[in-house]
């Protein structure tokens, strides 16, 4: 679960004023910010990411506090379990596929980066570089890289707005399977509708700095089958999977990122 109360000063288009969010966000979900232009989408994941400094507020991820302004705490960027994905992609133009997600990788993180790369349909293209690459296959490489850390929150910005639609579907397509399968939390930035009907369990919009609207999309919660509060948590040993409880059934999985889920929060039945 994430807990987000932050307070940052913005120049909106109606004038100076707060931008104040506060949310709880369910682990393994997947949330899209919308809004007009200059309403804070952005600067709302900058701040989760510790690219932005708040003037107060507190975010909390699990059992990490990432943020607390009252006690001094402000995790950097890198000591958060982040991956971000910008608009722009922001590839090292000098380095191919395969090096560009190699430096993002951890030690030891070889065979995870080549199941990305599997996953991504990148094979083809591990020894290009990004100026070879359409805008479609660079946001895929993007995706990757960012993913190929394992990060506990990911955080995409306007990734499809570049891209037209053909390598729009496909990449939408790509980032629902990978969230699926991997269970990471993700919040997701956009203008378009289709991108939020196509991905979003729930959905957030902000109006100048302030939240509008909340809601949780019920046809996407149907087609991706129900979500049930945690009840208990446990991993084997034995086994070495983890095996989560709900109302209605029981679990199992050997997917790492169920290491950062706890009692209370939601998970997807039949989805994981």
């Amino acid at each position: 679960m994430i807990h987000i109360d932050v307070v940052m000063p913005r120049l909106f288009v109606e004038g100076a004023s707060d931008l104040h969010v506060q949310l709880e966000i369910a682990s393994g979900t997947l949330t899209a910010i919308v809004g007009p232009s200059g309403s804070g989408k952005t600067t709302l994941l900058r701040l989760l990411a510790g690219l932005e400094n708040p003037k107060q507020g507190r975010i909390v991820f699990g059992d990490e506090v990432w943020l607390d302004k009252k006690q001094g705490i402000n995790w950097k960027p890198q000591q958060r379990s982040i991956g971000y994905v910008f608009q722009d992609t922001a590839l090292f133009p000098n380095m191919t596929v395969r090096e560009n997600m190699q430096y993002a990788a951890p030690a030891g993180q070889q065979t995870l980066l080549y199941e990305l790369i599997e996953a991504t349909g990148l094979n083809a293209l591990v020894n290009q570089k990004p100026e070879r690459l359409s805008g479609g296959q660079r946001q895929r490489v993007a995706l990757a890289r960012a993913l190929v850390r394992r990060p506990q929150l990911l955080l995409l910005d306007e990734p499809f707005a570049a891209l037209d639609a053909e390598a729009s579907q496909t990449l939408r397509q790509v980032l629902l399977t990978l969230h699926q399968t991997w269970g990471t939390t993700t919040l997701l930035v956009s203008h378009h509708e289709v991108d939020v009907r196509t991905l979003a369990d729930r959905v957030v919009r902000l109006v100048q700095g302030r939240i509008q609207l909340d809601e949780f999309m019920a046809n996407r919660i149907a087609d991706k089958s129900e979500l049930e509060e945690i009840l208990h948590i446990v991993y084997d040993d034995v086994r070495q999977q983890w095996v989560v409880e709900t109302a209605t059934t029981q679990i199992q999985s050997s997917n790492p990122n169920w290491a950062n889920r706890r009692v209370g929060d939601l998970i997807r039945i039949g989805g994981e």
